[in-house]
């Protein structure tokens, strides 16, 4: 797969007619919070002509690919809602001493990833998808960010979920892959490389501040939290000159840790309500969302 990335072919009602991209960060279970987002957003006219994902981001962009409507979005709550009584880091002490003595180069497997992928996805064809699909992975034998556009979805995806350390590199065509969040957590450079006039960033990376990481597990995630969101706003910064950018980062308020999936509904739940206040308060007279900034934040209960 090549590391370039070609302009999707988007119908334009003339030459000037935007090219909107729908660009979602990776963030973990979060993702749940995304997924609400979108919810929201495409219970609305809102049809994106493309779709960048990273890490969780891809998972969600490529389920609404293939299903860019209400129903689509539905569809994806509810793959969420079926993970609330699972783990995506299953702790067995034996089976991690195990890796570690071994010198293996993960702690877990990606068993709930691929299972997810092959039960829910129509087809594992890029080419498939209703609305054209980018999803970007960090190429770790070469150094640099990798965009997929073509063949199978599914190692895409596992190689953009492919937190170091955690899960395994994924090997293609003899490279290998982990998550695309190393380099790009937020792929905004991509959508305006494919042309993209109007974006639309679903952020994850300032979801969690103030909190104690509780376990290593949440050490890892909220550094990598830190490191992800300063590269944002450096992007953001670099960026909003060449396109109209609308920038949605939901922040939440809990004193609880949020690794596992035993909070998916309410994050949800609280990912619709505030993309729908977002869509009320900041939709410009066009139906864009104004350009910019969106934060907020929400509270996650016990």
């Amino acid at each position: 797969m090549n590391a370039s990335v070609q302009s999707p072919n988007v119908q334009s009602n003339g030459p000037s007619a935007p090219v909107r991209a729908l660009v979602l960060s990776g963030g973990g279970v979060l993702g749940a919070l995304q997924a609400g987002i979108l919810r929201a957003l495409f219970r609305t006219p809102y049809r994106p002509d493309l779709i960048v994902g990273t890490s969780v981001g891809a998972l969600n962009g490529a389920f609404v690919s293939f299903r860019p409507d209400a129903e689509g979005a539905d569809e994806l709550v509810n793959i969420w809602s079926s993970l609330r009584d699972k783990s995506l880091f299953m702790f067995n002490p034996l089976r991690i001493a195990y890796q570690m003595f071994t010198q293996k180069l993960c702690l877990f497997n990606s068993d709930l990833l691929k299972e997810l992928v092959e039960q829910y996805a129509p087809a594992d064809d890029f080419g498939a998808t209703k609305i054209p699909l980018y999803i970007t992975t960090t190429n770790l034998s070469k150094g640099h960010k990798q965009v997929f556009h073509e063949g199978p979805i599914s190692r895409a995806i596992l190689a953009s979920t492919a937190l170091p350390g955690f899960f395994c590199p994924v090997e293609i065509d003899g490279d290998q892959y982990v998550d695309g969040g190393v380099l790009a957590n937020l792929d905004l450079e991509t959508a305006l490389d494919l042309g993209a006039t109007e974006i639309l960033a679903i952020d994850l990376s300032r979801c969690i501040d103030g909190q104690r990481p509780d376990s290593m597990v949440s050490l890892w995630m909220q550094t990598l939290d830190v490191i992800q969101r300063e590269r944002v706003e450096s992007e953001m910064a670099r960026l909003a000159p060449k396109a109209h950018i609308t920038l949605i980062q939901p922040g939440i308020e809990t004193s609880q840790s949020l690794s596992s999936f035993n909070k998916v509904e309410q994050l949800m739940d609280e990912g619709q309500t505030f993309g729908e206040e977002v869509i009320d308060a900041y939709r410009e007279p066009d139906g864009r969302l104004q350009a910019g900034l969106i934060h907020k934040p929400l509270h996650i209960h016990r």
